[in-house]
């Protein structure tokens, strides 16, 4: 269970730390913002972030990411989609919010309860 508390806080710690970075792939040089989320309560800690991303002119991909612990368990639930180019004033008004998944999370959470339980 302390391993997992010490991954939840350095995932804490990296997310706030790092709010800005860009790398290169094979799809070419992408510019990414991680923003930390308000998270409903669920299990004994929860985390939630997205990272919206320029991926050159090409497209936007972006990632968002629910971490949550029970135990020593850490179940993660990880969303994304990449839409076409947006122009700048489209980029900054996007802000992509957990919808479906939060039913999915709840479920998980639920079956990690019960497998800690038995």
């Amino acid at each position: 269970m302390e391993t997992a508390r010490t991954r939840m806080a350095q995932l804490r710690r990296a997310i706030d730390a790092c709010d800005r970075f860009n790398y290169s792939s094979i799809y070419g040089k992408s510019s990414v913002t991680t923003e930390t989320l308000s998270v409903p309560n669920l299990g004994e800690e929860a985390l939630r972030y997205r990272t919206p991303a320029r991926l050159d002119s090409k497209g936007f991909p972006y990632s968002l990411v629910t971490a949550v612990r029970v135990g020593g368990v850490i179940a993660t639930v990880q969303t994304g989609d990449v839409l076409g180019p947006l122009p700048p004033d489209k980029l900054a008004e996007f802000k992509p919010e957990p919808s479906t998944d939060e039913s999915v999370i709840a479920t998980l959470i639920e079956n990690v309860i019960d497998a800690e339980s038995t």
